[in-house]
């Protein structure tokens, strides 16, 4: 962890290293000072001059304040040609990562080993002058990139073409619009002969027809033999570009491998996380609930009546027994509610019903409309509904539960009681995701 990155290059020398690999990291470890924040704003020499005419104190920050890791002793190896995928939650390194390899950042530790021209589409366009023209900021960053000046001469017509400038390439870049600003830099990024590429989210530069061109572009590198680093939270991207995928958490490889498994595991971290974090944010609601029953005016306006019988608890349960606030289209949820009867009624009707969090209402049911009688109630118990198939497309719903009677008399009824989430790898649109099935010619496909 002690070895800078000049000691640690000398020993990871070309000729000490097989040819096949391109990228070679070592014990990598970057880390970031926290800036404390005054009254004043940022500790920045601007707030600096003007905390000295200021009246007020500022708050200093306190010199142990702890360092936030981006990478934490970092090892792996990128092989020659391969098309690598980097997927994580935000702050997990993978931006900080690409900056180590680019050399923007400088490693606190540790080292970096890089065989061949790298193109980085991390910050198109960074370091355009403004009031350059895209000809000349073409020159400069051609350069920069390490073309000779008869080099880009020689490339100007395809980089111009390839981004759709022509009409433009000559007036200056602060008059371009920020796709064209992108456009301009992606393509003299893919037109440096790269041996390896960097790719940070942005595959999205301009309409539909350029990005179709920027992809078989990036396509096309890919045939040639370039090696591929990408960084996109578009999981569905990664498995059909990437041959194999590195999880990124904390700054360090969490798993490594096929695509399809490490997503998956990806997924399902990120799900038990999501899960993990709805029951928290209900256990501090419920807790702000018992503080606020003196105060019972906001409650009444999630939740009203006579309380003659009393919803006690609400679930949600997978199909294993386990209670469960993330979903997928095809999984099953029970709803258990449970109730106390603290004065014995007849006609009693429970009911559920699931909205969007925008507040639309999707889909509302009650035992009475299905058909179900209820027998005697007495002491405590529960009432279960279990919908077979969930069929939501992906997003965030709440759950309403009521207890009332035939007439519409309400004993309790809980407007919002529980959140849950529907993920889903299926891009569909609108709310629900019912059976279908595809047929061509007559016969099925498969979906």
């Amino acid at each position: 962890m002690s070895a800078t990155l000049s000691s640690r290059t000398s020993e990871l020398a070309p000729e000490s290293r097989p040819v096949e690999y391109v990228i070679d990291i070592v014990k990598l470890c970057k880390t970031f000072n926290r800036r404390g924040r005054t009254q004043n704003g940022y500790t920045t020499l601007k707030a600096k001059l003007v905390s000295l005419f200021s009246s007020k104190r500022p708050i200093e920050a306190p010199v142990d304040a702890p360092r936030a890791f981006g990478i934490e002793d970092l090892t792996l190896r990128i092989p020659k040609g391969a098309s690598v995928g980097l997927i994580g939650r935000n702050g997990s390194g993978k931006s900080t990562f690409l900056k180590l390899v680019t050399g923007i950042y400088k490693p606190t530790s540790g080292a970096v080993w890089v065989k061949g021209r790298v193109a980085a589409l991390i910050e198109l366009g960074a370091g355009f002058h403004p009031d350059f023209t895209g000809r000349e900021n073409m020159m400069l960053a051609g350069i920069m990139h390490g073309l000779t000046r008869e080099e880009v001469f020689a490339r100007f017509d395809e980089i111009v073409d390839f981004a759709e400038l022509r009409h433009v390439i000559d007036e200056p870049v602060r008059t371009y619009s920020s796709g064209m600003f992108m456009r301009l830099g992606f393509s003299i990024a893919i037109h440096t002969d790269p041996d390896i590429l960097l790719v940070d989210e942005v595959l999205a530069v301009g309409d539909a027809g350029f990005v179709a061109k920027c992809k078989d572009k990036i396509a096309e590198l890919r045939k040639a033999g370039k090696t591929l680093v990408l960084v996109t939270h578009d999981l569905d991207a990664v498995e059909r570009w990437c041959d194999e995928v590195i999880w990124l958490h904390q700054g360090e490889v969490k798993d490594r491998g096929f695509p399809r498994r490490v997503i998956d595991a990806y997924r399902h971290f990120v799900e038990k996380q999501e899960q993990d974090e709805i029951l928290e944010h209900e256990h501090h609601a419920q807790e702000a609930a018992v503080v606020e029953q003196a105060v019972d005016a906001q409650a009444q306006s999630v939740r009203w009546g006579s309380r003659e019988i009393e919803i006690t608890q609400v679930e949600t349960v997978s199909d294993d027994g386990a209670e469960k606030r993330v979903f997928h289209p095809d999984d099953s949820m029970s709803i258990k509610i449970h109730y106390r009867v603290h004065s014995p009624q007849a006609e009693v009707v429970f009911g559920m019903g699931f909205s969007r969090v925008d507040g639309l209402s999707v889909f509302g049911t009650n035992t009475d409309i299905d058909r179900v009688t209820l027998p005697a109630l007495a002491g405590e118990g529960v009432v279960e509904c279990v919908v077979q198939r969930l069929g939501l497309v992906e997003g965030g719903y709440n759950l309403d539960v009521a207890v009332h009677r035939a007439d519409g008399y309400p004993f309790d009824y809980h407007k919002d009681a529980l959140h849950f989430s529907v993920r889903s790898d299926r891009k569909e649109v609108g709310v629900v995701s019912p059976p279908h099935a595809w047929h061509v010619n007559g016969k099925r496909c498969v979906c």
